[in-house]
């Protein structure tokens, strides 16, 4: 099975049908069928932004249906190797070298710092996002990225 680690943009979408990305990010999910390297960072910041969500029927949804694939694991694929605090200490590596050069955020570059981490231990497919900014600082080294965009009406 694939490993993918996927932002919480790209994730968000994944689980919430009316997210802008869902469509897109969705159909990548049906072709490839990947596990998302998921770990701690991920998951709280994944939880929060579904909770925030959770004001109707499709909020309510994309929050069952990301505590069901945690409960059975079902493409969710716990990472023990990523530690925040060394992950930190990448990530501030990272942001020295490239910050100048680039308009990501520093959670862009943590969540980079970690799919650079796996990249360097295990096989790791791409990364996903739908923010371009990171998209293209995480381009700069690292595993294949797809960036997703917002489906033409």
């Amino acid at each position: 099975m694939p490993l993918v680690y996927a932002d919480t943009s790209a994730l968000f979408a994944y689980f919430h049908p009316l997210d802008a990305f869902a469509l897109p990010v969705t159909r990548a999910a049906q072709k490839l069928a990947p596990d998302f390297a998921y770990w701690p960072l991920l998951r709280f910041e994944l939880r929060h932004n579904l909770r925030q969500s959770r004001k109707d029927h499709y909020g309510e949804i994309a929050w069952r249906a990301l505590r069901a694939a945690e409960k059975t694991q079902a493409r969710l694929r716990w990472q023990p190797e990523l530690k925040l605090d060394s992950l930190l200490d990448a990530a501030e590596e990272f942001s020295a070298d490239k910050a100048q050069s680039s308009h990501a955020g520093s959670m862009d570059f943590l969540h980079i710092a970690a799919a650079r981490r796996i990249s360097r231990d295990m096989d790791l497919d791409a990364f996903w996002t739908c923010d371009a900014e990171q998209a293209k600082t995480a381009s700069l080294t690292g595993p294949r990225v797809t960036l997703f965009q917002i489906p033409k009406a």
